[in-house]
Parts: structure tokens; C-alpha cells; sequence
């Protein structure tokens, strides 16, 4: 696996003029072959983030007992198309929070697929393994075959693809997913999706047994619950474009704007729902009703939504097209360490307030 590091704010040449819009991301050569001077110039943003999720938190280089935050790790997916003019560009790239104002530290990644990945929108990671679902939305039915694809990595991070399998056969029509997640309830894990639904406010969050063995080989279950998640902001939104569950048995669902190319983006980020034991499946999803916004990210589109460990804070991943790749952490609306201790009721605070799925 080779990794092209760079920093999501390397400076490129200024006296290349306008032709440095067209230099790679990594600051090396322009789209001539030509290899470009260092030197103050333009900023190029990284490729864009349509899903994350976390791997790991790393003490800050050479700030060893300085008392300074660490670096968060993520695993990013870019929503590369299997077509002449991307194929061969990298699906997926390793992210660091920043440790100076140079930003964010991307590695682009060189990782061997048993197929060409197309349109990956987003990543599951499944909680206390070093695994992550890599899935294919269907891009629209663009897809005859859509796939999801088992990552998994080292103590070094080396990402490795260790099996593959079709889309399950799914409850709804299968038409464009960029939400994906994966839950443990004691000790089984659960596949959670919701598709985008673009043209409508609402979508329906659907929930099946997972199984995923040492071989690599991923299997579904047959029967699938579901409740329904409406986002009121931003208007025209589509619904679900990001989704993370937290140990508590949280969903948190991204809902994204995005008229094209150049925006304008809007976002928000809900508590959306919550799952807890029981039922035939072994766990049964509730709706948190109505669905509790925890941050608005006006001029953003978020494709990505990330917890930290399975708790919070909540990073968000940005695909915002033509202007490239953001991650930031969020801000809630709550002070609390907990943003839904003050807005939920009975079994939802009793959720909030339990021991856990795990």
C-alpha cells in the first residue's frame, strides 16, 4: 500500500498564474507532467470527504507532556466514479486533525480492491474491531452491481480490503445510500442505512443483523425494522447524506443541501433516533420524535458524520464538490457534554443514561 502524503493547505507556485487550479492535490506536478518550483502560491484543497469514520487518537507529535490536544485519525472515502476520467484516482485516504496551522494532514491511499470501487459514499466502522463496511450508494441505479467492501487495518494503519459482497436485498427500492453505520448490542452487530431520498424531507432508517467472519466473508440477515426520520432544516435537503451511532445506541444523521457544483451548501445534524435491546431482530430502533438538531453548517455539505470512540465530540466530513474536502469538529447546540440530557423523556433519557449497548 503506497500513502502520497500531503497538507490539505500545501502552498503551490504563484508565478504558474491561473494553471496551478489545474496541479495535483499533492503539490508535486500540473496536469502537463511539468514539475512545479516551491514557492507561495495558490491553496489547493484536498479531493472531497463523502464518508468517515474514526480509527484511532494519537498523541501530537513532539508535543509529548506539553498538555496539548491529540490528533484524531479518520478514515475518509471519496466518491470516485469507475469511468476513464477517475478510475484510477484513490477511493480512499487516512486524515489527521491538525497539529499547526498548516491544517489537516491527509494520505492519500493505494489499496487493492478485488473490483473498481465506484461511487463510495460512505464508511460503517464496526464498533471494538479494527473494521470498517466501505459501501457502494448505487449512485441512482447508475450501478448494476453495487458493493460492499471489509477494510481492515494494523496497529500501523495499513488498510487492507479482506472481503466483498453485494448489496443485501434491502426492504426499499435500493437507489443512492450515503448513510451508512453499524451497531453491537450485546455482542451482535447490526447494519443501519438510510437512503438519501433525494426530493423529499423524509427518509426511513432501516436496521439488519450483520454477521462479518475471520475469513472476510460479510452476511446479512433477512428481516429488517425500520422508523422513519424527517429533517425540517435545511430546506430542499436531502435527509440522510452522513450517519454514526454512538455506544449509547445514538444515531446521529447528517441532512445536506446541494443545488451542484458550486453550492451553496447548508447542512444540519440530528439526533435522529436510538436503538435499543429486544424485539425479533435482537434490537429494535425508536424514533426520537421530532428529531433533535444538534448543529447547522450553512455554506457546508456534510457527507460525513464521526464519532470519536463511539462517543463524543462529533467530526464531520465535507463534500463540497468543486471547492474539495473538510473536516472540522462539530459544535452542538447543547453545553452539555451529553447534548440530548436535556431534551429527552423516559426511555430515551433512560437510554441516555445506561450502561450501553456494548
Amino acid at each position: 500500500m503506497i500513502r502520497r502524503r500531503f497538507l490539505a493547505r500545501l502552498l503551490l507556485p504563484a508565478v504558474a498564474g491561473l494553471s496551478t487550479l489545474a496541479l495535483a492535490a499533492c503539490g508535486v506536478e500540473g496536469s502537463s507532467g511539468v514539475s512545479s518550483p516551491p514557492g507561495r502560491g495558490e491553496i489547493r484543497a484536498p479531493r472531497e470527504f463523502s464518508g468517515i469514520a474514526w480509527l484511532d487518537t494519537e498523541p501530537r507529535p513532539f508535543a509529548a507532556g506539553s498538555g496539548e490536544e491529540p490528533q484524531e485519525v479518520f478514515l475518509v472515502c471519496h466518491d470516485t466514479r469507475d469511468n476513464d476520467a477517475e478510475r484510477d484516482l484513490p477511493r480512499l485516504s487516512i486524515v489527521r486533525t491538525p497539529v499547526d496551522p498548516d491544517g489537516i494532514i491527509v494520505h492519500e491511499l493505494d489499496v487493492d480492491f478485488p473490483s473498481v470501487p465506484n461511487d463510495l459514499e460512505s464508511i460503517a466502522r464496526v464498533p471494538h474491531r479494527k473494521e470498517a463496511l466501505l459501501v457502494e450508494s448505487n449512485a441512482d441505479g447508475d450501478d448494476p452491481d453495487p458493493t460492499i467492501y471489509l477494510a481492515r487495518w494494523d496497529e500501523e494503519l495499513n488498510v487492507e480490503i479482506a472481503g466483498s459482497t453485494p448489496w443485501p436485498e434491502t426492504p426499499e427500492p435500493l437507489v443512492n445510500v450515503e448513510a451508512t453505520a453499524v451497531a453491537t448490542v450485546h455482542g451482535r452487530n447490526y447494519f443501519v442505512y438510510a437512503e438519501r431520498a433525494q426530493g423529499s424531507d423524509t427518509t426511513n432508517i432501516n436496521m439488519t443483523r450483520l454477521t462479518i467472519r475471520e475469513s472476510g466473508r460479510i452476511t446479512f440477515g433477512k428481516k429488517w425494522t425500520s422508523v422513519s426520520f424527517t429533517a425540517d432544516q435545511p430546506p430542499g435537503a436531502r435527509p440522510a447524506s452522513g450517519l454514526d451511532i454512538d455506544a449509547k445506541g445514538n444515531l446521529y444523521i447528517s441532512s445536506a443541501y446541494d443545488p451542484g457544483d458550486l453550492g451553496p451548501f447548508d447542512s444540519a445534524v440530528y439526533r435522529a433516533a436510538t436503538i435499543r435491546p429486544g424485539g425479533p431482530l435482537g434490537a429494535r430502533l425508536h424514533p426520537v420524535r421530532p428529531a433533535q438538531k444538534l448543529a447547522r453548517s450553512s455554506g457546508l455539505k456534510v457527507e460525513g458524520v464521526g464519532l470519536v470512540d463511539g462517543a463524543l465530540p462529533i467530526f464531520i466530513g465535507d463534500d463540497d464538490e468543486d471547492y474539495g474536502g473538510l473536516l472540522r469538529q462539530l459544535r452542538v447546540s447543547e453545553p452539555s457534554s451529553r447534548p440530548w440530557a436535556s431534551a429527552v423523556t423516559g426511555g430515551d433519557a433512560d437510554q441516555a443514561r445506561g450502561p450501553g449497548l456494548q
